[in-house]
Formats: structure tokens, C-alpha cells, sequence
């Protein structure tokens, strides 16, 4: 059976996350490493106060007394990339079809979060700003010296409105409770000391950085673009300012934005900007990896900026997500959020545990979202103009053949789709202890309707037999080898 047929035949199987969660039952959702069960729900349990089979299996108690961080949501982002692919490469009905997998709760996985590019990343099917001064193609353009637009006279998001607007709007109307937040990967080149939105010179490798004539502009520049989303009929959640602030990619926008100067920014330019019109995103300082927690301590440490800034924006690709933590205790009212954990067609072993391992880690360690990389890439892992030729995205748009393109759900939509279909928006995370000695790593949560999640990931080779206890009461089941396990749980 096609995997698509087989993925549509199991969420028909997966009822939303309350049904079938009864008093005292217990819902179970598998993924396994070769997909053959991919959201699959098996067999309802039930809690007993009895003495269970198997009684010398690992025990998982959950504990909802003790609650943690709340839950924004899990998702990707809508790149220029993936959604040129919905508008110029399907048909309406296909690209309708792939929203319900991604947006709806009913037909697929609920996405909850998406981090959307403002202007070009490198997944893009060209080079663009809101406020282009000279002529961007799939090759960036050099502003000549002496050109700017201070005033935004030129700006625009028409770009947007032909594609991008409508699909957002597309997801919200599936999913009212998702949550966007914006990030530039470079400002318009005008603004910055190279003239071009590569983050550096691919010649010199001089890296590319915000001139400090063009603070407020580009101030204004984020203002204006929340402003036009919300026009659009597109609320926004959070914003950062800057992709990746310590890396500066030769061939792709990019912009070198060191700890004290994104400080400065927040505090005399973004505040105020922001103050101004009126507006009240969750700031997130950073945007990078987990190796440099001192960028972000740098950020909040000055009290301005601190008044400004929500909280920290993480990538997984250096460090160990247990900066997290410590970044939390440092600042316990700021909150933590993982915007962009890519994957990669370099991946070996199973990647379905690695990346459930993951999730499980990084919520645990206070992040408020799980946000990997691209929503969409076709089966060359494009379009791109530079930068990523391996990201993987959620779903491929295989133009294998050109005249009957396929929409497949890779493995990162699994990992992704075992929380998010079932942990509702406003979910607080709660105490589960993992059983030493095993290779079990879990997560729980509680949702704003009662219900209780256990989120759990088999990496070992063999299944492994397990005990969840919640309330004195227990239930036994067995988690396959390399395996992803939801369960689901009215008290």
C-alpha cells in the first residue's frame, strides 16, 4: 500500500485527542521507525488499582500536581519555498488536501506554531525584501551606496499577498489556535553595511551587519510588517529580529547582529517602534544555537532590553538543549522557545527516535515550542537560493513526474504529529519521571480540557514493556524497538 494511502487509512483511525479518552481509558497512538504504523491507534487500556501484568516493567508516573512551562505549540515554517510549491506546482485540491494533514486536528496533525521568513531565507524560490532598491533574481542584488528608503516609501508586501498571506490564512482557518511569529533573515540590503542581503561578501567573507543610521528603520520595517500581516487577516505572535545573528552566509541572506548591538536595538529602536503603533509581540532575543547561551544573557542582562524581550529563540544545531535551563533560572519570568531544529537528508540510524528524543528534551528543559525547519521541500530538497541543499521538510512535493506530483509526510511529521495532534493549545507540561537504566525518554502534559498526554520514545532495539502510574492506579503496555508512543488520558 502507497504510503499516503496508508497514512490517510490511519487518520481515519485518529480521533481527535479527547474522543475515546474516557474516564479511567487510556487512547494509544504508535508511530514505528519504518512507518508501517505512522499515527496509529491501537488498542484502548485501562488504569487499575490492581496489581498489573508485567509488574517488573519500567514505571512512568505521571505527576499533575507539579506543573511547568506552558505550551505555545509545535510546528515549521511556511518558507517562500514550500508555499511557491502549494501555489505553483499543485493543484487546489492537492494543496487543500496537504493543508487538512498539516492544519486540521480532524484530517491530519494540528500544527500549532509556524516561524515565518520575512523576505527570503535560503529555502526561497527567489531573493527578496518588503523594500528592494535594486533588482533582486534568484542571485541577491548590491544596492548602490547612497540609496536608501528611511521613509519606507517603497516598501510592500505584495510579494506575500500573492501566495503567502492566502496559504496563512488557509491554515488558520483549520487551525484558529495557531500561533506565527515573524523572523527577517536580513533586513533589505539598503540598510546594512554591504548593500546586499548575503550576510557576507562571498569574496572577502567581511560579514554584512545593520548600519546604525538604520536602527529605526528597520524598526519601522518590523512594525510595518506585523502591522500589514495583521491586515491581512494574520495575527502574530512573536517576532525575532534576526536569523542566526552569529552566522553570516556568503550565499544567502543573512546578517551578523552581535549580543550588545541586538541589546541596543531592542532597547532604543524595537521598543519604542513597537510602543508606538501600539503592538505587543513576544520579542524573542537570539534566534541561535544553544553553544553561545551568553548572547542572550548579554540581551536580557541590559533592563531595557530586558522590558523589551519575552524571552530566548533556540536552534539545536550546537549546544546541548540544557541551556535552557539554566537560561531559565537565570531568568525564571522569560520564557524559552526552539524556533528552527532542521531535518537533514544526511541523517542515519532512525531518525523517527533521534528527533522524538528531541522533543522530549527540549520540553523539558522549559522550551515553549518545537519548530523544525521547512514545512515543504520537493524531492530535491528545493527550491533554495544557496545555503540548505539537504533540509528535509514536513511533507515532500515530488515532481518526479511534473504531471502527477505527490505530497508524501516524511518521518518529521510523525515525530512532530504524535504531540501536536494530541497536546491542545495552552497545555502546561507536568512532572513524568524516565526509568533509569531504560531507553525510554517521555514527556507529559495536561491540556486545558483535563486531559492528560505521555508523549514517550523507545530508543532501544528491543520493545520494551512499560507501566504508567498516575494516581495510584496503573496500566501496562509494551513500547516497539525505536518506537514513538502517545497516550492519552481523561482522569
Amino acid at each position: 500500500m502507497p504510503r499516503t494511502t496508508m497514512f490517510a487509512a490511519c487518520l481515519a483511525l485518529a480521533a481527535l485527542a479527547t474522543a475515546g479518552a474516557g474516564a479511567q481509558s487510556v487512547a494509544v497512538y504508535q508511530t514505528t521507525p519504518d512507518l508501517l504504523k505512522a499515527l496509529s491507534q491501537g488498542q484502548k487500556l485501562h488504569f487499575s488499582a490492581k496489581a498489573v501484568p508485567v509488574a517488573t516493567a519500567s514505571l512512568i508516573t505521571v505527576d499533575d500536581t507539579q506543573r511547568f512551562q506552558e505550551i505555545d505549540g509545535f510546528g515549521a515554517s511556511l518558507t517562500d519555498a514550500a508555499a511557491w510549491l502549494f501555489a505553483r506546482k499543485l493543484t487546489l485540491a492537492q494543496t487543500d488536501a496537504a493543508f487538512k494533514l498539516l492544519f486540521s486536528r480532524k484530517d491530519g496533525i494540528a500544527l500549532s506554531f509556524l516561524r515565518q521568513p520575512i523576505g527570503s531565507s535560503d529555502l526561497a524560490a527567489t531573493v527578496y525584501s518588503y523594500d528592494d532598491l535594486c533588482v533582486q533574481t534568484t542571485t541577491p542584488c548590491t544596492t548602490p551606496a547612497g540609496v536608501n528608503d528611511y521613509n519606507l516609501e517603497h516598501y510592500s508586501l505584495k510579494h506575500d499577498e500573492e501566495y503567502i498571506l492566502p496559504q496563512l490564512r488557509q491554515a488558520l482557518a483549520l487551525n484558529p489556535d495557531l500561533k506565527v511569529i515573524l523572523t527577517p533573515w536580513s533586513p533589505p540590503g539598503w540598510m546594512k553595511t554591504s548593500g546586499s542581503m548575503l550576510g557576507s561578501n562571498p569574496d572577502t567573507k567581511q560579514p554584512s551587519s545593520l548600519r546604525p543610521e538604520a536602527y529605526t528603520a528597520f524598526a519601522n520595517y518590523l512594525v510595518k510588517t506585523i502591522q500589514g500581516y495583521q491586515a491581512a487577516g494574520v495575527p502574530i505572535y512573536g517576532l525575532t529580529v534576526e536569523n542566526e545573528a552569529l552566522y553570516t552566509p556568503p550565499t544567502y541572506s543573512g546578517m551578523q547582529m552581535l549580543a550588545t548591538e541586538q541589546a541596543v536595538f531592542f532597547a532604543d529602536s524595537l521598543g519604542p517602534a513597537l510602543a508606538a503603533a501600539h503592538l505587543n509581540p513576544k520579542v524573542m532575543a537570539y534566534d541561535h544555537n544553544w553553544d553561545r547561551p551568553d548572547y542572550p544573557e548579554t540581551v536580557l542582562k541590559d533592563p531595557k532590553a530586558y522590558a523589551v524581550t519575552a524571552g530566548t529563540a533556540w536552534h539545536h544545531y550546537g549546544g546541548e538543549p540544557s541551556v535552557m535551563t539554566k537560561n531559565h533560572e537565570e531568568f525564571p519570568e522569560k520564557g524559552q522557545w526552539v524556533t528552527e531544529a532542521s531535518g537533514d537528508t544526511d541523517q542515519k540510524g532512525n531518525i523517527l527516535a533521534q528527533e522524538a528524543t528531541e522533543l522530549v528534551a527540549v520540553t523539558r528543559n522549559w522550551a515553549k515550542s518545537y519548530v523544525l525547519w521547512a514545512l515543504a521541500t520537493d524531492q530535491n530538497n528545493g527550491p533554495h537560493v544557496g545555503g540548505c541543499a539537504r533540509c528535509r521538510g514536513l511533507v515532500t512535493i515530488d515532481l518526479t513526474d511534473p504531471l502527477r506530483p505527490a505530497v508524501k509526510p516524511e518521518v518529521d511529521y510523525y515525530v512532530i504529529g504524535q504531540a501536536t495532534k494530541f497536546v491542545l493549545p495552552g497545555a502546561v507540561r507536568i512532572a513524568s519521571d524516565e526509568p533509569a537504566g531504560t531507553q525510554l525518554k517521555d514527556v507529559a502534559f495536561r491540556n486545558p480540557n483535563g486531559t492528560v498526554v505521555l508523549y514517550t520514545v523507545n530508543n532501544g532495539t528491543a520493545s520494551q514493556d512499560l507501566r504508567i502510574g498516575y494516581h495510584g492506579k496503573a496500566v501496562a503496555t509494551t513500547i516497539p524497538a525505536g518506537a514513538v508512543a502517545t497516550f492519552v488520558w481523561k482522569p
